[in-house]
């Protein structure tokens, strides 16, 4: 069943975690430096959760952006895309909760075309890999172009250098594969990577879901660095969660990479 609460709280706040954080998560976004304007080129959807969990992710891609001159804006009253309503529906067999979820994300979706467009924005920027878990859903039903971080960053950056063995981690990106028959530009991603010079990767099993106790037993087993490296939030949360007990071991997610190969500060 879809939580009729969840929805509500989406529909007055825009996010998932409701009215009461709103103000806090703002807040942190401008600590991080992000900024609303009335004009840009590109909407960014930073995500319900995002800021307070990778706030460090963000605030180097916000960097990123900044050195690349990208011109962006968050949108003022950002909507949650839904994806948790997805999730739940996945368990109905019936296929009627999808269908419903799926209105659900769509009207979510249009309000925050509604405000891009209101800014002139031709682009959707998705920082979450679950809220482009969504808009794929939707991308050839739309003008905007709807991308994830990684391939906009493909785009931008012809590389750097970055003395520094690390391991990888793309994800499995079960339920994206689940819902969509796909998955998420993990290309631009490894593309990203290949393009520092110094950098030497360790390819970890992207078909180990770090959300599964024994598949993430067997992950970590693999690990040969001190530093491990994913595109996707949600997979950095759950391995520096895993991570804890190797006090010499870090999580740092695609953007603190790319700002660390062009900028020439320590990761």
């Amino acid at each position: 069943m879809l939580d009729e609460r969840l929805i509500a709280d989406i529909r007055e706040s825009g996010i998932a975690q409701g009215a009461a954080g709103v103000d806090q998560r703002a807040k942190l976004l401008k600590d991080l430096g992000f900024w609303t304007g009335d004009k840009a080129e590109y909407a960014l959807i930073a995500s319900c959760f995002m800021p307070s969990l990778v706030s460090e992710s963000l605030k180097a891609f916000r960097l990123l952006l900044e050195h690349y001159k990208v011109d962006y804006t968050l949108l003022r009253k950002e909507h949650c895309c839904g994806n948790i309503l997805l999730r739940q529906a996945a368990k109905d067999k019936t296929g009627d909760e999808l269908k419903r979820a799926e209105a659900l994300a769509r009207e979510f979706l249009e309000n925050n075309l509604i405000q891009a467009r209101q800014v002139g924005a031709k682009k959707i920027l998705a920082f979450c890999v679950g809220c482009d878990v969504v808009y794929s859903r939707f991308r050839d039903s739309v003008p905007e172009e709807m991308v994830w971080y990684p391939t906009l960053l493909a785009r931008l950056f012809k590389g750097g250098r970055l003395e520094m063995e690390a391991d990888y981690y793309a994800g499995c990106h079960y339920f994206y594969q689940r819902l969509n028959d796909t998955l998420p530009d993990l290309d631009s991603a490894i593309e990203v990577l290949n393009r520092i010079e110094g950098l030497r990767l360790n390819h970890l099993d992207s078909r180990l879901c770090c959300t599964r106790p024994q598949q993430l037993e067997s992950l970590l087993g693999n690990i040969k660095s001190k530093i491990v490296i994913t595109p996707c939030g949600g997979c950095a949360m759950g391995l520096e969660q895993a991570l804890r007990t190797r006090g010499d071991c870090r999580v740092v997610m695609l953007p603190e990479v790319v700002w660390a190969a062009i900028s020439n500060q320590p990761l």
